[in-house]
């Protein structure tokens, strides 16, 4: 047995073993969960621009809102690498929602992989770095964020495989490895604005590591992939410069994304109770959250742990890498804490990494020291899996996708044509096609005057309506007296209503 343990034949085909199981999850999370609004935002422009060389978002309303002028021409509002790998990858596989999930997955086995690195380096253990590749792979927040349609698993990932190449080639070529890991940082970057994080965490193991070692010619080498990626940019922005500020200040100032610099205690108090409570299970339950869920508290009650237990041991402090690892860790958590006042859930991707490896030092340090029974340890592991894994095969079980998402579209095909203007989330895209007559505006046409065919209401449509009953009455109540007046609800099954036109006499109910 000891002999299997020394074998890196063993390590190598255990780590590709949970690599198999990784992409299982992801695969089979991504196949049974129904699209969400924002994977139609930002599935549509890749689109046009795989089929027709223009980035617009055209199933947008761009009337619904200012800040969205020119959404339809031009994509401003997110930075751009996401969208154009996207497009990409498309011309490769094929555009539809699995392979737009797929390419999310992609970035999590890198990811994953990129923490193997990151953990043998500050470690210096195999077994470290494994068990933190293993815990990883079976994490309901990173497995999640690795079947969805967003750009959070590839800007991580970039982040993250800067982290692992700046530790792989800094003793080997110092220049090199600056160059590299500013690289995927930049990428990051442009690919969500939260790759500041990653920035300020390759900054900080440059100068933690290395600082006796810098010169000033370093800097024009970690400059270049920011001055490409800027005039790539650039490039862009300058085909309409007023639709870029209009969309991208827009999108920040509707964000709130740094309030928390005018009240910082008020950030850390909503990072706590909208994200983390919320994402583990206390918070506020919505209709595609059931089962058991409260239990997730016990997976941050794990981390929480892992935490205080690395931090009062003096041992550990005082471990050169570990020590990097929890500044890191405080770092994160204060720049997320801060810089973005949307607290959303999706974002924990950038963190939960780190909490992941900070319990791995924790449960090793418990484990060569006995300071609790093994069995404990062992028990406990099992049962942190297990709630993680549960979660994931739980939410495989519900399978929205195919008990709500597909008999909603279905119906939807069976009643509308080419010439039906349907109106409804982003999403129906992958269902009724990029190309087709689908507008996103929740708004009912109250600013554009459209007055679609069908109109279809979810739970995004749902909070939308009603957060304007008190801060925008006219809008709220336009929508409502012009569904009762002009309208008849002809499906009303697991989430979705739809809502056919007086005129639109060929839809019959469900």
């Amino acid at each position: 047995m000891a002999a299997m343990l020394n074998d890196k034949r063993f390590y190598q085909a255990f780590a590709l073993g949970v690599a198999l199981v990784f992409v299982a999850l992801s695969i089979g999370s991504a196949l049974t969960k129904r699209p969400w609004s924002d994977e139609g935002w930002f599935a549509s422009p890749a689109f046009n621009l795989s089929r027709n060389g223009v980035m617009g978002t055209l199933v947008l309303e761009p009337a619904q809102a200012e800040w969205l002028k020119g959404i339809d021409r031009h994509t401003y509002w997110t930075v751009p690498l996401h969208l154009v790998t996207q497009a990409g990858w498309y011309e490769i596989f094929g555009f539809g929602l699995l392979q737009m999930r797929t390419l999310s997955m992609m970035f999590g086995l890198v990811g994953l992989l990129s923490w193997y690195v990151i953990m043998k380096a500050l470690s210096g253990s195999e077994k470290v770095a494994l068990a933190t590749l293993t815990l990883l792979a079976f994490d309901y927040v990173y497995v999640s964020g690795s079947s969805f349609g967003r750009m959070d698993l590839m800007c991580a990932t970039l982040g993250f495989a800067a982290l692992a190449s700046y530790l792989w080639f800094r003793e080997r070529n110092l220049p090199l490895a600056i160059l590299i890991s500013h690289s995927l940082v930049a990428a990051s970057g442009m690919t969500h604005f939260l790759g500041i994080l990653h920035l300020a965490g390759l900054l900080f193991f440059t100068l933690y590591f290395d600082r006796t070692r810098l010169s000033w010619r370093h800097v024009p080498v970690a400059a270049v992939p920011y001055m490409i990626g800027a005039t790539g940019w650039g490039l862009y922005i300058l085909q309409s410069p007023d639709d870029f500020f209009a969309q991208f200040s827009g999108n920040a100032a509707n964000s709130g994304r740094l309030s928390g610099f005018s009240a910082p205690l008020t950030a850390f108090k909503a990072e706590i109770a909208k994200r983390y409570l919320v994402a583990f299970g206390l918070g506020p339950r919505s209709a595609g959250h059931t089962g058991p869920i409260m239990l997730k508290i016990l997976i941050l009650v794990a981390y929480v742990m892992g935490i205080i237990g690395v931090v009062a041991s003096r041992r550990i402090r005082q471990h050169k890498g570990y020590r990097a690892l929890l500044i890191l860790t405080g770092l994160y958590f204060l720049i997320m804490t801060i810089l973005d006042g949307q607290k959303l859930a999706w974002y924990l991707v950038h963190i939960i990494p780190l909490y992941t490896a900070i319990l791995v030092v924790w449960l090793q340090w418990c484990w060569h020291n006995r300071f609790v029974p093994r069995w404990m340890i062992v028990l406990g592991v099992c049962g942190f899996v297990s709630i993680q894994l549960g979660g994931l095969l739980y939410r495989m079980k519900l399978n929205t996708y195919q008990k709500s998402y597909a008999p909603a579209v279905d119906f939807l095909k069976r009643n509308s044509n080419e010439n039906t203007l349907v109106m409804g989330t982003a999403d129906l895209g992958f269902g009724l096609g990029f190309d087709s007559n689908l507008v996103d505006d929740y708004q009912l046409g109250y600013r554009s005057g459209k007055k679609p065919d069908i109109f279809v209401i979810e739970e995004v449509y749902e909070e939308a309506i009603s957060g304007n009953k008190t801060h925008r009455p006219q809008l709220y109540y336009h929508v409502m007296r012009t569904l009762q007046d002009e309208y008849r609800l002809v499906y009303d099954q697991n989430f979705y209503k739809v809502y056919a036109h007086q005129k639109h006499k060929s839809v019959g109910g469900s």
